[in-house]
């Protein structure tokens, strides 16, 4: 037999209180007083028999059983509101505003948009690159994609991408110096570093075993989109995310110098500003399709 579900207004409550840390707060973004915050708080520790709260003279603070309920309560207030919006739709066309990286928006992200604007034709999308820091502040964003290690501070992250590097060259390359018959081949070749990712290279010559000090003409480029198109315009080898290369892979203006992909060191995150807002449906949609699409591509490579 199926379990009782809380009263939706208890959880409601309980899920704003958690996460804006008082009733007051939580009063106010509901439209309710704080006594009826309190009651409806109350009313659904009485109907699970457990205390959520502690209650404290400014604020509340979580209990180890208010902790374990809450990502399962803010999960299905998320789907609700992510099935109802595609189902159903919204009264009036919405905004949503996503910065990233230039790299990321021009080789991965710009090539699949489309099919998320098809899919969600009530969005207006505005994708801002990271140089645009000054126009648009980090609270004006309602999502953000950035690489690294997954911790920055006033913000949440989610991990999106675990990315491996791939060499790469263009036609060029093969024509001047032959086919790659080794990576031990490379190593006095020219190639491309990208700024931020000079440890590939060495991270490559290393896993394949090359022992010799790599020693070769080398150009240092400050993004992986510029290295991708010198890599295809010249004869130098470049070494990027995998992610990047694949829109130039499949139209075959650069090929893969060798089989051996470099494991990354950072990650993509999909960020959020800790505002003590909740995410727009909008933003949900929109992590809810890179995830999928991200699925469908590894799927389709299998």
């Amino acid at each position: 037999m199926r379990a009782k579900i809380p009263p939706l207004t208890t959880l409601h409550a309980y899920e704003a209180a958690a996460r804006l840390g008082s009733f007051a707060a939580a009063a106010q973004e509901l439209h309710l007083s704080p006594s009826a915050v309190s009651h409806r708080v109350r009313s659904l520790e009485a109907h699970l028999g457990v205390a959520l709260f502690e209650r404290l003279p400014r604020s509340v603070r979580l209990t180890e059983m208010g902790r374990a309920y809450l990502p399962a309560v803010r999960t299905a207030f998320e789907d609700l509101s992510v099935a109802t919006m595609g189902l159903f739709g919204s009264s009036s066309r919405r905004t949503l505003t996503v910065r990233v990286q230039i790299s990321y928006a021009s080789t991965w992200l710009a090539p699949r948009l489309p099919r998320f604007c098809d899919d969600h034709p009530h969005i207006d999308l505005r994708v801002f690159s990271a140089i645009w820091a000054d126009v648009l502040p980090p609270e004006e964003a309602d999502l953000e994609i950035r690489q690294g290690a997954g911790h920055w501070p006033g913000f949440s992250a989610e991990l999106l991408h675990e990315d491996h590097a791939v060499t790469i060259c263009g036609p060029g390359h093969t024509q001047r110096y032959g086919p790659v018959g080794s990576v031990g081949d490379l190593a006095s070749r020219p190639r491309v570093h990208v700024l931020g990712l000079e440890d590939l290279w060495l991270r490559l010559f290393q896993q394949a075993g090359v022992t010799e000090e790599p020693v070769a003409e080398r150009v240092t480029l400050d993004t992986s989109v510029a290295a991708i198109e010198f890599a295809a315009a010249g004869d130098h080898c470049a070494i990027v995310p995998e992610r990047f290369a694949r829109h130039a892979l499949a139209a075959g203006r650069v090929m893969r110098a060798c089989d051996i992909l470099v494991k990354m060191r950072q990650a993509h995150y999909v960020l959020r500003a800790q505002t003590g807002r909740s995410p727009t449906p909008e933003a949900l949609s929109f992590i809810r399709w890179l995830h999928d699409l991200d699925g469908d591509e590894a799927h389709a490579a299998g």
